[in-house]
């Protein structure tokens, strides 16, 4: 018999709150949730192989932490030949710097109503991503994501992000982020092949391969992204001169910088992305390679609570 709800816990979330606070997290869940069991991440990877090995145990595998361990944990519930493990629903307790996934899903940040949320058990069906490179060891990766997938730019933007202390919070830091990185990365040539379409080569700063609709601790990255629609967005930012980036950087958080003349939006089923150069890859906010790439949608859909 299924046990009922395991709740993964990244102590480091949210700058180490998570962890430092836990005693009163834990209170207030019980006060709102039935019995639930715990489990602690202790180094990357962890929530993976913890949600790999409760999928067959638990009705409701619940990530509490941020983008990141969201994406483990989807990892791990996921085989790989991109098939479901036998198991339950995906729970999400939101702590994190950028939590962008839970906009899209319209699960409250504050820990009582996210709570709530979890209790009320409702459950919708989502996309899964599933994107396929060469790994920062060079070998080829295959990695799922549920919110975005992106390269260029804004994946050297989340590295310099993680490996900063975040202790100006989720848009704060990315903003820090982008001014920093935009000093020095250079735009790069990519070539795009979508749904065997012809090839497009472009000067590109940055793309999004979007699932959900936010990105970068609240940028509208993806404005049109539905989680279920069997669609990504691609949207794709081209090389501008000073006037251009600074309309596009006004208008990230309310996905106004979509309609500028040097950006392009579409909906695909699946992206494949070319470069002579090396052009970092992340995913739901983590690095995970380079260029070739390809990105795609899995047949199956993750149920999750929200």
């Amino acid at each position: 018999m299924r046990r009922d709800v395991l709740l993964i816990v990244n102590p480091r979330s949210a700058n180490g709150a998570t962890g430092r606070r836990w005693p009163r997290i834990e209170r207030r869940l019980r006060a709102i949730l039935a019995e639930f069991d715990v489990l602690f991440t202790e180094r990357p990877g962890d929530a993976a192989r913890l949600a790999a090995s409760a999928a067959g145990e638990y009705e409701i595998i619940t990530a509490v932490g941020g983008d990141g361990t969201i994406n483990e944990v989807v990892n791990g519930l996921v085989d790989g030949d991109g098939e479901l493990l036998a198991g339950g629903s995906l729970g999400i307790i939101p702590r994190g710097t950028g939590s962008d996934l839970v906009r899209s899903l319209e699960i409250p940040h504050s820990l009582d109503a996210a709570a709530a949320v979890l209790a009320r058990r409702q459950r919708r069906e989502v996309d899964i991503g599933r994107a396929r490179v060469c790994g920062l060891d060079g070998v080829p990766v295959t990695r799922h994501f549920i919110n975005e997938a992106e390269l260029g730019m804004g994946a050297a933007v989340s590295d310099a992000v993680n490996r900063s202390s975040k202790r100006l919070g989720g848009a704060a830091s990315f903003l820090w982020g982008i001014a920093a990185t935009m000093l020095r990365y250079r735009d790069q040539a990519v070539s795009f092949s979508c749904d065997g379409e012809p090839t497009e080569n472009v000067l590109l700063n940055n793309a999004w391969i979007a699932n959900g609709a936010y990105s970068g601790g609240g940028i509208a990255s993806a404005p049109q992204a539905r989680l279920d629609d069997g669609l990504l967005d691609l949207v794709r930012v081209g090389h501008a001169g000073l006037v251009g980036r600074v309309r596009a950087l006004a208008g990230l958080r309310s996905g106004a910088f979509t309609r500028l003349p040097h950006v392009s939006y579409c909906k695909v089923r699946c992206v494949n992305a070319v470069a002579e150069t090396s052009v970092p890859v992340e995913v739901d906010g983590e690095l995970i390679g380079t260029l070739p790439a390809t990105f795609d949608l899995l047949p199956v859909r993750l149920p999750v609570i929200s």
